[in-house]
């Protein structure tokens, strides 16, 4: 009997073809929604959290609050390079645009006295420098200004995911003992022509390119900056992307340019298993025995305000997606009550010959429990087909570069589970009533 209610339930839903795929479109559109939203959230927070991870959870920048000002200021529309001199056929390239006012570097902490502050806070394993500053630059058929990042060679060596990788497409970094030499980002090195062996002119001193590097891992916006505001990830964000930036050591670029200040931020690591939080707190106490006012600021604590944000975003969306998935129960709970009603000397004829109520009752909530399968496993395809599709122009649109959605076993088996629920409970009081019919009344309906 259990085959030929299968049978009786599949039948139902081809002989009334265009009822059953409106009502399996309700829970389709639902299904999708679900599909799209937590699979490009979880994608988008995996990709904004890899970033961090990039330059590492036990990193902490001590920052100038004048940072804020210049990461604000940076676009990618860029400072004005001039090709071939005042002509006609001189050409504008973007370089990106680095708060010109004043030239000054970005911020002083001052004395900071690295030794003292290692010897103060034990916990603190590497500490390095980094700069940044605006500069006039040329070689020769190209001049203009671009932003020259002055690193701390033990910056370079312990925080390469600072400066986006700092991966090397060809020479490699000058020595602090050698003489002063430069480092190009990938796309600057493209709109300045040159490359490695050229010169380049900074501030009026010729240097010469020792290499140029690989596309920073950050080449985009900020790491999510329409996520995530604020003072901090302007300030990895704007270190980060050296695709428009000139490097020069920080040893060089005291002594070509001694009247600067090139202590503008400090990156420190701390040693794996010691608490971030208090030793932040003893990071604040060694500054103010030096004088000096610095704010300590956290990956690991942007790490867990980005995933914190984006966890109550995800839940949201999905709380509205969901509603959809509701609004087709109510479709498919009409749908079945309309079919017990048409159907109901079927149900008469079905007791006479020894159906007894539970399988009367199976076989409507069977019908709606296809139907609800039906819906999330088409809405499961539409919904890995639109995460895909939509990954690219919502990356641009919010500023996170190269991610992609992810779609775990949870959401996959729990997408076609619900439906199937969902259209099971929505069947159920239609498939009572029909289970509750009197066999004698349904064999004298017409």
């Amino acid at each position: 009997m259990s085959l030929n209610i299968v049978a009786l339930a599949w039948r139902n839903i081809r002989t009334r073809r265009a009822r059953s795929w409106l009502t399996v479109l309700g829970v389709l559109i639902g299904a999708t929604a679900i599909v799209t939203l937590v699979a490009i959230g979880t994608g988008l927070e995996e990709a904004v959290l890899r970033q961090f991870r990039d330059i590492g959870l036990d990193v902490v920048l001590l920052v100038p609050g004048e940072v804020a000002g210049l990461a604000a200021t940076t676009s990618s529309e860029g400072l004005a390079l001039q090709i071939g001199g005042d002509g006609k056929d001189a050409r504008t390239l973007s370089l990106g645009d680095h708060a010109l006012e004043g030239g000054a570097f970005i911020g002083d902490p001052g004395d900071l006295d690295p030794a003292q502050l290692r010897a103060d806070v034990p916990a603190i394993t590497e500490l390095g420098r980094i700069a940044t500053r605006v500069f006039a630059v040329s070689t020769g058929r190209v001049s203009g200004f671009a932003r020259v990042v002055t690193p701390s060679r033990d910056l370079v060596d312990g925080f390469p995911g600072l400066l986006g990788g700092f991966r090397m497409a060809e020479g490699g970094l000058p020595d602090s003992g050698a003489p002063p030499q430069a480092v190009l980002g990938a796309g600057i090195s493209a709109e300045m022509l040159a490359g490695v062996g050229d010169t380049i002119t900074i501030d009026g001193t010729a240097l010469t390119v020792a290499g140029i590097l690989e596309p920073s891992t950050r080449s985009g916006p900020a790491m999510g900056e329409e996520l995530v505001t604020g003072q901090g990830a302007e300030a990895f964000g704007s270190l980060a992307n050296t695709d428009d930036a000139i490097i020069v050591l920080q040893g060089h670029a005291e002594a070509l340019w001694p009247h600067s200040a090139m202590s503008s931020i400090v990156a420190i690591r701390i040693r794996t298993g010691v608490s971030v939080t208090e030793t932040i707190e003893k990071v604040n106490e060694a500054l103010e025995l030096q004088g000096l006012r610095m704010s300590p600021i956290s990956t690991q604590v942007l790490a867990d305000n980005v995933q914190r944000t984006l966890g109550m975003v995800e839940i949201v969306l999905v709380s509205i997606a969901s509603i959809s998935l509701l609004v087709g129960a109510v479709g498919m709970m009409n749908t079945m009550y309309t079919s017990v009603l048409e159907r109901t000397r079927e149900i008469g004829i079905l007791k006479s010959v020894g159906a007894k109520d539970r399988q009367v009752l199976g076989l409507f909530l069977l019908d709606s429990g296809l139907m609800g399968l039906a819906g999330g496993g088409l809405g499961l395809g539409l919904g890995v087909v639109v995460s895909l599709l939509a990954t690219e122009p919502l990356g641009d649109l919010i500023g996170v570069t190269s991610f992609a959605p992810v779609f775990p076993a949870w959401l996959l088996c729990g997408v076609i589970g619900l439906s199937c629920t969902v259209g099971s409970l929505a069947g159920l009081w239609p498939a009572w009533r029909a289970a509750r019919t009197d066999p004698v009344t349904a064999l004298a309906t017409d």
